[in-house]
């Protein structure tokens, strides 16, 4: 292997984290490769094409942290200077006693993913791969790549997510059992297509099977980052050249299941009774027509009955109006589906039912609600609305560590929520050293709501701390163009121009 085959390095917006991560997997490549964003820095470890451990400087993914959201004592962790580094923390704990090595795992785990739950998104920054660089044998912890590489398409831009598909239309195979990851509705459907057709299907085919393009694209992508779909024509970074040979989580059965057919047998009558159902129903049992008390298997099963009944393909030579009621319905179904097939989000859904239930008979009417707060109890945006509310409010305590990694949280789940980033932009402001990624969050906030004014102002005070008072009265203006009576943006240019 000679030098450049050991050493390569490139940039995150032509090959993203998630990408390098499956190629390293596919190669079994040993090394360490690191990123750099800013002032945050991250580096994972390989061997044999298997992600060992990963970690950052930010203070957040500290071991002492974790340790202390894993239910450590402070009382534990102050006899431990703060300056000191991971490694020495953990000897000493050890040694005295303050935590069990199963503990120490368990941690280590938690750690390396929240780092790779933040770094999968950058779309920006640049990489470095050493392929000389080992990592002690001790310092091995289990993580579930695929599943967060599965997460990471869910997530990032869908501008971002068409751009890896420019000018590719190479043939895709499928590669591993669709039971190892807990996919969507919409990837469960691309995955059926793709294995109907056999090895080879293009692109195209599978981005007009009945989905939206958007979502057709996003679930490619997201089976071909976990590992279940396998192009070999895919761009790779590293591995120029090094024969690509993915591996298989494990073998095949020996006797694979039919992909799901279309049956033929629906009527008019039935799709009418679907409606009425539908209409009627009052949760996302009633949706797929099944007690509360069903197992996952019995909730995989109606959905899928339903789905070969009611896809949206069936009915592409039908009306304009009954294809977009189907759309509608079949919309409803997948999303009932989404949550109950989820053990987390289900019970999450159980629970805000029997809460909100029991409000309405204690308290009588709801009263209205603010129109631009989303609901708390939806079950698609639960974790990061948890992780929003429970910053905002450390921040009114002035805690601010504590809000930023929460709010940075909210905003890695849900990356196109534009106040988690404008919130956590504006709890970044508060520590001097992180005020340029500040800028960046308020100004992804302002990518996806342009027109916002209350972050418009926030920007324009972080202008004003970085002594920009021409970019801060710019933003200020904006501010009042949207909105003419917006007093802090009023306040604000009063407080520029007086000085």
């Amino acid at each position: 292997m000679t030098q450049s085959d050991r050493q390569k390095d490139g940039q995150l917006s032509e090959h993203p984290l998630a990408e390098l991560i499956r190629e390293i997997n596919n190669t079994e490549l040993s090394g360490a490769l690191r990123l750099s964003l800013a002032s945050a820095k991250v580096v994972l470890y390989f061997r044999a094409g298997d992600l060992v451990f990963a970690a950052s400087n930010l203070r957040a993914h500290r071991l002492r942290e974790i340790l202390r959201r894993n239910g450590v004592p402070d009382q534990t962790l102050q006899k431990y200077g703060a300056a000191i580094s991971d490694e020495e923390l953990t000897e000493g704990l050890i040694e005295g006693g303050g935590i069990t090595p199963v503990l120490l795992q368990k941690a280590r785990s938690a750690q390396a993913a929240d780092v790779l739950r933040v770094a999968l998104l950058w779309t920006d920054g640049d990489w470095s791969f050493d392929a000389r660089v080992r990592v002690a044998n001790d310092l091995r912890v289990t993580i579930n790549v695929d599943r967060l590489l599965l997460e990471c398409a869910r997530h990032l831009p869908m501008s971002f997510v068409k751009s890896r598909f420019n000018n590719f239309d190479s043939g895709f195979s499928v590669l591993d059992d669709i039971d190892l990851i807990n996919l969507s509705p919409a990837e469960e459907f691309t995955l059926s297509r793709a294995r109907a057709a056999g090895d080879g299907i293009r692109l195209a085919d599978l981005s007009t099977n009945g989905l939206a393009e958007e979502e057709s694209l996003r679930s490619v992508y997201a089976l071909t980052l976990s590992g279940v779909l396998y192009s070999p024509h895919w761009r790779t970074a590293i591995s120029a050249n090094v024969p690509v040979k993915p591996k298989r989580r494990s073998a095949p059965p020996a006797v694979k299941e039919a992909p799901p057919v279309i049956e033929a047998d629906t009527t008019e009558a039935d799709v009418e009774q679907l409606f009425t159902r539908l209409s009627a129903a009052k949760n996302h049992y009633d949706v797929l027509a099944v007690p509360k008390g069903s197992s996952t298997a019995q909730i995989k099963d109606a959905y899928h009955t339903l789905a070969r009944r009611f896809h949206p393909d069936r009915f592409h030579q039908s009306s304009s109006e009954l294809r977009t009621r189907i759309e509608s319905a079949f919309a409803r179904m997948a999303q009932a589906y989404e949550v109950l097939s989820d053990t987390k989000q289900r019970d999450f859904y159980d629970q805000a039912g029997t809460t909100k239930r029991t409000r309405k008979s204690a308290s009588g009417p709801k009263a209205p609600r603010d129109a631009n707060v989303k609901d708390q109890n939806h079950p698609g945006n639960s974790r990061a609305e948890t992780c929003f509310r429970m910053g905002t409010e450390a921040l009114e305590r002035n805690q601010i560590d504590q809000a930023i990694r929460l709010l940075a949280e909210a905003a890695m789940l849900e990356p196109r929520e534009a106040r988690y980033h404008a919130h956590y932009g504006n709890a970044l402001m508060r520590r001097p050293g992180s005020r340029r990624t500040a800028e960046t969050e308020l100004q992804a906030a302002l990518a996806i709501e342009p027109d916002n004014a209350s972050f418009r102002v926030m920007l324009a005070e972080l202008y004003q701390q970085l002594g920009l008072r021409r970019r801060a009265e710019g933003e200020v203006a904006r501010a009042l163009a949207a909105d003419p009576a917006n007093h802090a943006a009023r306040a604000l240019l009063s407080n520029l121009k007086s000085k």
